[in-house]
């Protein structure tokens, strides 16, 4: 039997809020979904990225950043659904490439925190 999408998922992700942001050379970004193998946000359908590249993640209206955190393009996927940011965009699946000392314990902090205020992802839903 064939593992279903849900079932090879290693990790839970988590619901990010607006005040989430991605910063990176393509622009701000909100975050869609996080977990401590990866992250999925939203763009405009034009961007293009780069098979690797940094990115910023921070929690507006706090200190909470993570810094320069290598990523690896996953997927994109054309989202067909207007939304009150882009009116046609994409989503973008990242992993990271490799935590150093210093963002582990800074991502570990900032999912924590989407732990207390966010429910659980489920793809499919």
């Amino acid at each position: 039997m064939l593992a279903t999408r849900s079932e090879r998922r290693r990790t839970l992700r988590y619901q990010g809020y607006k005040k989430v942001i991605l910063l990176q050379q393509s622009g701000i970004h909100h975050l869609r979904d996080i977990s401590f193998g990866g992250l999925s946000f939203r763009c405009p359908k034009d961007v293009i990225f780069p098979a690797k590249w940094p990115l910023e993640i921070m929690v507006a209206g706090s200190l909470l950043r993570v810094i320069r955190m290598p990523v690896r393009l996953v997927h994109e996927r054309i989202d067909g659904r207007a939304g009150q940011i882009f009116p046609l965009g994409k989503e973008v699946g990242v992993e990271y490439l490799a935590l150093d000392e210093k963002n582990r314990p800074l991502l570990a902090r900032l999912i924590s925190y989407l732990q207390q205020t966010a429910s659980e992802y489920r793809p499919g839903r």
